[in-house]
């Protein structure tokens, strides 16, 4: 700040010149400060909402992008919980949890029909010098009723899912939380896929290095389906620790009676297809 009588450069804090002594007038310095701090704030206050602006609209395009269904499925045997949760928006859409259902559901299909083509090729035979031996034998492929087996497995599987999320949001509707048809849709075919991939995937190919890993990579699927069914319908549902162990233990037992009456029917209608 200059004085006004001589001219002399001053300290912005100081009252009076320390060449001349003349009173120096700081209501314009003050007022220039203020209109400064303000220029300032308003700067920081739109910088922020700028920010928050960019934050929402990267927020909004996650949500709304479409889900990318092939990193999903893997993504889920690796980091399940971490995985849901990110993708957990996206899981509450309509389409996004049919699409979800029917590639599981066809998946499965196709993964049973290589194992049917399999097995009925693949003949074993034994003898008492050499034991078991196995030839591939490509001619019993016309004995297959390639629509019969492909519609039936696809309606099995699609309605083991179906009926997971029928137990559980009707148990929901019990209990009085609120879930939804379609997160309840979209957390069983989540559910599947470990199954899946333990018992038709690695269960196969590592059966026919050592029959055992057969039984344990299905039972580790199984086992491992269960437990992300299990904290994903909890994480929903939020229920108390007491009727937490109680919903769970009605909806697991009629989804166990379910899968052992549908699993008798199913062995009794083939047994009387072969006698015919």
């Amino acid at each position: 700040m200059n004085c006004s009588n001589c001219g002399t450069y001053n300290n912005s804090q100081s009252k009076f010149c320390i060449k001349c002594g003349s009173a120096l007038d700081t209501t314009n310095i003050n007022s220039q400060t203020n209109v400064v701090n303000q220029n300032n704030d308003v700067q920081q206050n739109n910088y922020h909402e700028t920010i928050n602006n960019v934050q929402a609209v990267s927020s909004v395009n996650v949500n709304t992008a479409p889900l990318n269904y092939f990193m999903y499925l893997i993504a889920i045997l690796l980091k399940p919980f971490q995985c849901y949760k990110e993708e957990e928006g996206k899981l509450n859409n309509g389409k996004t949890a049919f699409i979800l259902t029917l590639i599981i559901t066809v998946v499965m299909t196709v993964l049973n029909m290589i194992q049917t083509i399999i097995s009925t090729v693949r003949v074993a035979s034994y003898s008492f010098s050499s034991g078991y031996t196995h030839s591939w034998q490509w001619d019993n492929l016309k004995n297959i009723k390639w629509l019969e087996v492909i519609g039936k497995n696809f309606i099995i599987y699609a309605c083991i899912i179906l009926a997971i999320t029928i137990v559980f949001y009707l148990g929901s509707l019990v209990v009085k939380k609120e879930l939804s048809f379609i997160k309840s849709l979209s957390i069983s075919a989540t559910s599947v896929i470990p199954a899946v991939c333990g018992s038709m995937i690695l269960a196969p190919i590592l059966g026919m290095i050592w029959e055992p890993l057969s039984v344990v990579f299905t039972f580790i699927g199984f086992v491992y389906s269960l437990i992300i069914l299990y904290e994903f319908m909890n994480n929903e549902l939020n229920l108390e620790k007491d009727k937490k162990i109680y919903f769970n233990l009605v909806c697991f037992g009629i989804l166990v009676i379910a899968s052992y009456y549908s699993y008798m029917k199913l062995i009794y209608d083939l047994s009387n297809w072969l006698v015919k």
